[in-house]
């Protein structure tokens, strides 16, 4: 089951440095600085927010089963109940489902569902209309993708055949890098001319697969197509057309915001924080934010690669990611803020390597 792979591998990766509420924000994409950094430090950005509609009630029922089985333990420490990987449960992971390597879940944030629905779409009313059938009801209801379908079927009503083509050729090209049974799936949602797509529900009948499998599954495989169509692994001559225009989520803050573009014009620390009345703290504040939600941001002129990996060896020497006790392992210049910037740049401290790439049969 891909939902119960995903918990197990988050607590192996947490490594006891977090509680399971950690994971329901990880997987939910809880909007917070804490929970990116999360994603990153501990190798899970693959997983954040591919279960936007999981329910506490039930993440919660679902640690209880899986200790019941057998594959956690639970300890209770001052600070929160946390979890780890019994003998049993680092079993299981042995024979991982290959689709976990498929997510990429804060690259394709918000912008994953975008392009599922306009496929979704694009395919209806192409189908539809080709065969001169206005008679249906649009299948999704977001009036910004109805008004992007509106503008783009103008533009191409015309030329109606080649764009059909078009869309099953980038399909099948896409498709084909998938199982037999993941492409079926993906067909299977699809609604065109008299006929309609499967609900999760019915999908999840078919194949004999709980409804959440069904649901990551499906969001697996568009994320995996979108990752071949940025890539450039597959050429498709519709679809790309779709990814370009994708926007990306800007999760800053709106304070964080103001100060990034400051610093975009070459505005020094101590120049934003005059410009805009605040203390110098918060304007490093804002630059740790700013660093958590780009990962290219320049920090150079702020910490260099060896001060990064000292800060890097403290953490494993200590196993502790709390800034006072590394602030005890790192030379006595390195300031807090260069130790919390060093933290936006180390990825899996615990497990180096460990989990970049999940080996499946």
């Amino acid at each position: 089951m891909l939902f119960k792979q995903i918990i197990l591998l988050c607590i192996k990766q947490l490594h006891n440095q977090r509680s399971t509420s950690a994971i329901y924000h990880l997987l939910t994409g809880k909007r917070s600085i804490q929970t990116v950094q999360d994603a990153h430090l501990f190798g899970l950005d693959r997983f954040y927010g591919v279960f936007p509609s999981l329910s506490r009630q039930a993440f919660n029922q679902h640690i209880e089963s899986y200790t019941k089985q057998g594959l956690l333990d639970k300890h209770i420490t001052s600070n929160f109940d946390n979890y780890s990987l019994t003998k049993e449960g680092i079993t299981h992971l042995s024979n991982i489902d290959k689709s976990v390597n498929y997510f990429n879940g804060l690259a394709f944030y918000k912008s994953d569902e975008l392009f599922y629905k306009k496929i979704l779409l694009l395919t209806q009313v192409l189908t539809n209309q080709y065969k001169n059938n206005s008679s249906y009801i649009p299948i999704i209801e977001n009036p910004k993708i109805l008004f992007w379908m509106r503008k783009t079927y103008r533009e191409i009503k015309g030329e109606l055949d080649k764009y059909l083509h078009f869309l099953y050729d980038d399909l099948y090209s896409l498709l084909k890098h998938l199982t037999s049974e993941e492409a079926e799936m993906f067909v299977d949602r699809l609604t065109s001319y008299k006929h309609y797509g499967l609900s999760i529900h019915q999908i999840s009948k078919k194949y004999e697969l709980s409804e959440e499998h069904t649901r990551l599954l499906l969001r697996a495989i568009v994320h995996k197509m979108l990752l071949l169509i940025k890539d450039n692994k597959v050429q498709t001559k519709l679809l790309s057309n779709i990814v370009d225009d994708l926007p990306r989520l800007n999760m800053l803050t709106n304070s964080a915001r103001v100060t990034y573009n400051l610093l975009k014009k070459q505005h020094s620390v101590e120049q934003i924080a005059s410009v805009r009345r605040l203390k110098i703290n918060t304007i490093y504040d804002h630059i740790i934010e700013i660093c958590w939600y780009d990962q290219q941001f320049p920090i150079e002129q702020y910490i260099n690669n060896e001060q990064i990996a000292h800060v890097k060896r403290a953490i494993q020497m200590t196993q502790s990611l709390q800034l006072k006790t590394i602030k005890q392992f790192v030379t006595e210049e390195l300031s807090y803020f260069q130790i919390r910037l060093a933290l936006t740049r180390i990825k899996n401290v615990f497990a180096e390597g460990e989990f970049n790439h999940v080996s499946g049969n």
